[in-house]
């Protein structure tokens, strides 16, 4: 089968190449270490087209479809993955669900906006809509005052707080889902989405410091006390949240794989360059046996990455993606996480006593790749579909994946 990017695929991927090394990379130790977010490289990339590119031409998109996306969400991650990161959340945790399911009022006041780049958003992972994670919310038929001017219209209160929230210090909206009641039978809980906005009475927001990796993504905790939100706010139906979750996940998963990639990518260049460039012995480093199979593994991994990103990027495109379980974005986001990992490892040893250092950028690779595997884990995949055809005998039969 032949398998190539278009030529303009290509060409967004150079674009985003030379903004990524010219733009990014000289700020994004600096920031990392002061663990502030990058809004001057964020606003720029808004201005580039990169915050439209995936979305259709007829909502104010760029109509790039989303593999072309990820090749920007690889460059970008090569050099800063906090920045990357953040695009990711930008796109796939608030702009998709919006895209997808907000009504008319809401895609002309919140959608229109992020997807220029002139506001920010975020929400919660797919992963995290679960009853022992997610805030409680009120009841929602209370009648208020909407800003004093006599209109009445109906509110949800919410209650509670959401942890780890990326981007959640530099967003201006939120994507949030919250528990709104429960089944007929009451045996599970039902969640809405509502999008919400950063300076909202009753929502405090804390940030997170001092974190591993990701430093300079604005992490942050949001608390909600007697958050009164409008029923207009509101995505979807009432106790549609949970499906929202679930349709978002496969962009969630890919999107996130392509940051990983990213981290593989940026791990296995700079090893390389420093393999070449440190002798040992009479010779280069890179030509020692076992530091040359690290980077072969290190090469090897980002490939592999990026074609199962590429794999489910292009069934998002061809709207094939279903009902949000993708086989190959589950797969593509196993697989890169933990290859960025262990790819970062090697790069950290091929540097020796100088990959320790601050100095040099592959530690923070390394930090920043533990990060993406730690929100791999937040059970994204709770059930990986069974491949067709295949058997329901041996240690497959009745078993959980992902």
């Amino acid at each position: 089968m032949k398998f190539s990017l278009t030529e303009e695929q290509l060409m967004i991927r150079e674009m985003a190449a030379r903004f990524a090394e010219h733009e990014v990379a000289r700020e994004a130790g600096g920031l990392d270490e002061a663990e502030l977010f990058d809004r001057r490289s964020f606003d720029e990339m808004a201005q580039l087209g990169f915050t439209a590119l995936p979305w259709p031409e007829e909502d104010g998109g760029a109509g790039g479809g989303f593999l072309s996306f990820v090749l920007v969400l690889e460059e970008l991650s090569r050099v800063s993955a906090s920045l990357g990161a953040a695009l990711w959340a930008h796109v796939f945790l608030s702009a998709w669900p919006l895209h997808r399911f907000g009504s008319l009022e809401l895609k002309r006041h919140y959608l229109r906006r992020l997807i220029e780049g002139i506001s920010i958003g975020t929400g919660v992972l797919p992963g995290a809509v679960d009853p022992g994670t997610t805030l409680r919310i009120g009841v929602s038929a209370q009648l208020q005052s909407s800003q004093g001017d006599g209109v009445q219209e109906e509110c949800y209160v919410l209650n509670g707080q959401q942890k780890y929230i990326l981007g959640g210090t530099t967003a201006d909206f939120f994507i949030i889902y919250a528990v709104t009641g429960e089944s007929a039978r009451g045996r599970r809980k039902r969640y809405s989405a509502f999008i919400i906005e950063k300076d909202s009475p009753g929502l405090l927001i804390q940030p997170v410091t001092k974190k591993l990796g990701l430093r300079s993504a604005g992490m942050a905790h949001l608390k909600f006390q007697d958050c009164r939100v409008p029923k207009r706010q509101r995505i979807g139906r009432d106790g549609q949240g949970g499906a929202i979750a679930c349709r978002s996940a496969a962009g969630v998963r890919y999107g996130l794989a392509a940051v990983a990639a990213g981290i593989t990518q940026g791990a296995a260049d700079a090893a390389l360059g420093y393999a070449k460039a440190r002798s040992q012995f009479g010779k280069p480093i890179a030509k020692h046996q076992a530091v040359a199979w690290m980077l072969a593994d290190m090469r090897t991994a980002a490939d592999a990455s990026k074609l199962l990103v590429y794999q489910a990027a292009w069934q998002e495109d061809r709207g094939l993606t279903g009902d949000g379980e993708g086989w190959e974005a589950a797969l593509a986001l196993s697989f890169a996480a933990d290859a960025a990992m262990t790819s970062t490892i090697h790069a950290v040893q091929v540097y020796g006593g100088y990959g320790y250092m601050k100095e040099y950028p592959v530690e923070r690779y390394m930090r920043d790749a533990k990060a993406v595997q730690i929100f791999k884990g937040l059970d994204l995949s709770p059930k990986l579909p069974q491949p067709k055809g295949r058997g329901s005998g041996g240690r497959e039969r009745g078993g959980r994946h992902g």
